[in-house]
């Protein structure tokens, strides 16, 4: 499988996001749209001195935190995306 990750902004103090393992377990075995967020929300701080951190998801799967400017693929700036600040 490959790295569950997030991408946070250098300002960020905690995370909320998806365990990617989880959600494709819960399309495995037909959860509906709402138990699947349920079982794959993942949160937690990031100290500001962290440039990356790591959390586990209820289920045990490791999520990578990575505070970087913009992820790599996302290198050119583009109008359509949205930005979070």
């Amino acid at each position: 499988m490959r790295e569950n990750s997030v991408w946070v902004p250098p300002s960020a103090t905690s995370f909320s996001c998806l365990c990617e393992a989880c959600l494709e377990l819960a399309r495995d075995d037909g959860s509906t749209f709402v138990e699947a967020v349920r079982r794959a929300t993942v949160r937690g701080p990031l100290p500001a001195e962290t440039a990356v951190g790591f959390a586990r998801c209820d289920a045990g799967h490791e999520v990578v935190v990575r505070r970087v400017d913009r992820p790599p693929s996302l290198a050119r700036r583009d109008g359509r995306q949205l930005e979070l600040v």
